[in-house]
């Protein structure tokens, strides 16, 4: 609480915030890391304005001990010091607290001091440890920072909020052998004296204004490749020195990342007219610069950390030789992470109410520079299968959130770090782009940034950018959009054609969607949204007629005729983030133009149409039977987006259904042979020098569905070229087949010999890839034992990095032993709950991660009431433990929440519609 300030305002009042009696204007901050004893030592002096007269400074503290400190004061010319009399930490509140004899005058400058010392812990989180063994087989440490979203206070003590920036002086005390880096460049280095060791000081020069999330430090031993990007706008960009750092020995594996990041900070510098905005520049380099590292150990997949961008080593590491997966994968996150240099870093968010404002931006302008990059993957059409699908599945259980979000401590900012804030934020985005056109909204963007640049912002002052640009009340079409959790579903609840004026009216009506299906009328009446709406027909498949709804009930018309194959699609190129509900006529009509000719709608209508059909059907406000109709009239599609959502609504269904009658399951098997199995037969296993990207996903895709849906010719072709590649011939696997060969390989035998042979892969391989393809095959063994072994091997951290927890046990999940695999995750996640909790709290998501794994794949209402059980701590036998299980469960509880709606939903899809598809599967003769 604030002492002799007044109290704080209503946005503060929700907020565990440090007091307001003084404010951070500067940090001058040493450090000394120990390899040794992974205790690191440091100092810090933190510039304080005091804003109001106090007896006592509040900071943030979390794993660091404050030794002693000392306040240096200056008012009215005059300088004072003081002593701390006491130094107090509440482990809780995650602070120190530094009391003094006499009041500190309001007005005045202060500067406090302090000697710390931390832990370099190995959870991933502050200024930890990561380990690796060397090419000569000798275990190794670095030391690195993970700071986001609030672990700044387990480096230093801070004021770790992100509105109260400040600028940092960083000097790093290290082994003369180690290289260190930090947000800026080093602009001295000199030998120093420490405890009888000669240790090597590096300072680094002062940074611009950020917030204290921001702050980065990595050292250990590094090699780097280099590049140079050079932005031809705006007028003062200048060139910029882009370096990729990594382990001694494995620099060349950076080269793709350099490329991509060099070309993106390019395309960035132009988009926002903003030259990069840190002035971080060697003295030997005329040029400024952008350190990118890959950390052996790394709970998120990259970390946007002003001028040191820090990655998991999957994230940045390929070669020539890498699957095109991987490296759609390693473009991706190098360009969402240098956009943040931008959007996050240069302009932040008020407080983590608006992460999405960071992030949901991050992901949106991170296709966009990929796509400007690599127009022939085609990668907006797998934003719908990824970002859009996951957002839309996220967003339609009454457990998930709005955009905008209340966060009041760490429990709850860290689990908002999820599909909403990325894929539905980038999602909403991306069709506010599309309404105002691309234009007008980078207009409006470049404003906002030009505006907030070193500063703070919230998502109103965004609106407010882009209202100005378009003319429109943005902050009023995006409401409901970013404060109301959920997304609206369209339907056409009647038709009007007039022949004479040649228009079709449409009445549209639109309400909340819900996956459970079972929406109230005042859910219903809770949310009406401003809905920019396009229509095609089959007079324009190209141009579609555009329409902005705004009321629950409203009619709209199209230039129409009954010519044969007449239909109309609503929301175009599907756009709009939501749902479009048919009836069985409409459904009918508009599964007759797909079969007549695929190519009357887009790509990302076709994604649209699957996506829209399997997701109302599930709600019950459409038919299973209808939706697997429209695939069925998908067997002559070829384009690989479209063949990834035909897999992704079968598999729905399958997963769903695990449980039925062999029948059910071996028909819709056979569905998807039907549509997979002669173009995996015909694509073959070979995959050319000069193929394309997309053309080697889908290659991919096809084996892989096949392989799933019981293909055998493909299955045994898979076995015998992993066995072969087992015995040493590598040329028999491309690695974008590595890891469907060894799941198939896993799960084709009940014995253990594929087992201990891609396990033997695992621990040969000097690939981080390769190491993860095997890691996500052990588990896919029918055999109960070899499942059971796996979960045994992902506790073991000397085998599995605690960031790879999720691997096996989603290997688990994948087993043909379906529910004996699902129980097994179940049990192995009671039964070693408190380990589970020790190695993955820390991680940002990563107990959600296992959690989610571990139980949201089941059906059963039984089931999801013995989970709650198990939350409630029934199953403990005093109050004290089922008050600490409920104080573990505060950092995963909303994903529990989300994976219980998930459970429940899936039952009742399964109870009403068992016999509908039974009977589909039966009619198909399939």
């Amino acid at each position: 609480m604030c002492n002799g300030g007044p109290a704080h305002d209503a946005s503060h009042s929700a907020r565990d915030v440090l007091p307001t009696n003084v404010k951070p204007s500067h940090y001058t901050l040493s450090l000394t890391p120990n390899f040794e004893t992974f205790e690191f030592t440091g100092t810090v002096a933190v510039d304080l304005d005091v804003v109001h007269e106090t007896k006592t400074i509040v900071a943030n503290a979390n794993e660091v001990t404050v030794r002693s400190a000392k306040v240096v004061v200056t008012h009215v010319k005059t300088e004072t010091t003081q002593i701390a009399k006491s130094i107090t930490h509440s482990k809780e509140a995650e602070t120190v607290t530094f009391e003094f004899e006499t009041p500190i005058p309001a007005g005045a400058k202060a500067v406090l001091h302090a000697d710390f010392t931390g832990i370099h812990n190995d959870q991933m989180a502050g200024f930890y440890r990561s380990s690796y063994t060397d090419k000569d087989g000798n275990k190794k440490y670095l030391v690195v920072t993970q700071l986001c979203a609030i672990d700044a206070r387990r480096a230093f003590p801070c004021w770790d909020e992100p509105n109260l920036k400040a600028t940092f002086d960083v000097t790093l005390v290290v082994d003369p052998s180690h290289t260190a880096l930090s947000n800026m460049n080093a602009i001295g280095e000199h030998l120093v004296q420490v405890a009888g060791k000669t240790l090597k000081e590096v300072k680094f020069a002062r940074t611009p204004i950020m917030s204290t999330y921001l702050v980065a430090f990595a050292v250990g031993e590094f090699d780097f490749v280099e590049t140079k990007a050079h932005p031809k706008l705006p007028a003062d960009a200048k060139p910029i020195t882009v370096r990729v750092y990594m382990l001694k020995g494995q620099s060349e594996k950076g080269r793709f990342a350099l490329d991509v990041g060099a070309k993106t900070l390019e395309y960035f510098s132009e988009f926002f007219d903003i030259a990069y905005p840190l002035p971080k520049a060697r003295l030997s380099l005329a040029a400024e610069q952008m350190d990118m590292i890959a950390i052996p150990d790394f709970g998120a997949g990259a970390m946007e950390n002003w001028g040191l961008v820090t990655y998991r080593e999957v994230a940045l590491m390929c070669d020539e030789n890498t699957s095109s997966i991987v490296k759609q994968r390693v473009a991706y996150v190098v360009a969402h992470e240098l956009a943040h240099q931008w959007f996050g870093n240069l302009v932040t968010m008020d407080w983590w109410s608006d992460i999405w404002l960071n992030e949901g931006f991050a992901t949106y302008v991170g296709w966009l520079a990929t796509d400007h990059h690599y127009p022939d993957w085609q990668v907006w059409t797998q934003f719908m299968n990824n970002d859009y699908s996951r957002a839309c599945q996220l967003d339609s259980m009454r457990s998930s959130h709005p955009i905008h979000v209340p966060a009041r401590n760490a429990a709850e900012i860290n689990q908002i770090f999820d599909a909403i804030s990325y894929s539905k934020g980038a999602s909403v985005i991306r069709m506010l782009s599309s309404f105002l056109g691309t234009d007008v909204f980078a207009k409006g963007v470049r404003a906002y940034l030009k505006k907030f640049a070193f500063s703070n912002a919230k998502t109103v002052d965004l609106w407010a950018a882009l209202s100005e640009a378009s003319g429109h009340d943005v902050a009023t079409i995006m409401s409901a959009w970013t404060l109301k959790t959920g997304h609206p579903v369209l339907s056409v609840v009647s038709e009007s054609f007039d022949a004479t004026k040649g228009e079709l009216a449409l009445t549209i009506r639109q309400g909340r969607f819900l996956s459970s299906g079972d929406l109230t009328p005042e859910e219903d009446a809770e949310t009406l949204w401003t809905v920019p709406l396009t229509v095609s027909s089959h007079l324009n498949t190209a141009v579609p007629t555009r329409h902005v709804i705004s009321a629950k009930e409203a009619t709209i018309t199209i230039p129409y005729s009954h010519a044969a194959g007449h239909f109309w699609k609503l929301n175009h190129h599907s756009t709009g983030f939501f749902r479009i509900n048919l009836s069985a006529e409409q459904q009918t009509r508009l599964g007759a133009a797909l079969r007549e000719n695929l190519n009357n709608f887009s790509v990302e209508d076709r994604i649209g149409i699957l996506s829209d059909a399997f997701a109302t059907a599930k709600a019950g406000i459409s038919s299973t039977s209808g939706a697997l109709d429209i695939v069925a009239g998908f067997v002559a599609e070829d384009d690989f987006t479209v063949l990834a959502a035909i897999a992704k609504s079968i598999g729905s269904v399958k997963a769903a259904w695990y449980k039925e009658d062999r029948s059910v399951l071996d028909g819709l098997n056979a569905l998807k042979r039907r549509i997979f199995s002669a173009k995996a037969h015909a694509a073959g296993f070979e995959y050319g020098s000069h193929e394309d990207a997309v053309s080697q996903l889908k290659r991919t895709l096809l084996i892989a569905e096949a392989a799933d849906a019981g293909d055998e010719l493909v299955i045994d072709e898979l076995v015998r070229r992993f066995y072969s590649f087992a015995a040493g011939d590598e040329s028999a696997l491309h690695t974008n087949l590595r890891s469907i060969a060894f799941k198939t390989a896993v799960k084709r035998t009940a014995d253990e010999t594929a087992f201990d042979a891609v396990f033997k892969i695992f621990e040969q391989s000097t690939s981080v890839e390769g190491r993860l393809d095997a890691l996500g095959a052990l588990g896919c063994s029918p055999n109960i034992a070899t499942i059971k072994r796996t979960l045994a091997l992902a506790l073991d951290s000397s085998v599995v990095r605690p960031q790879d927890i999720t691997s096996p046990l989603m290997s688990v999940a994948s087993s043909p032993n379906t529910q004996e695999a699902l129980d097994a995750l179940w049990t192995f996640l009671k039964h070693n709950w408190k380990v589970i909790f020790a190695i993955t709290n820390t991680g940002l998501n990563l107990l959600s991660n296992v959690v989610r794994v571990c139980v949201a794949n089941q059906v059963g209402f039984g089931f999801a009431d013995e989970v709650e059980a198990w939350a409630r701590g029934d199953d403990l036998a005093t109050e004290a433990e089922r008050a600490e299980r409920l104080s573990e469960l505060k950092g995963c509880r909303r994903v529990l929440d989300q994976s219980l709606e998930h459970i429940r939903s899936s039952t009742v899809w399964l109870e009403r519609d068992r016999d509908a598809v039974a009977a589909w599967v039966a009619s198909r003769k399939l």
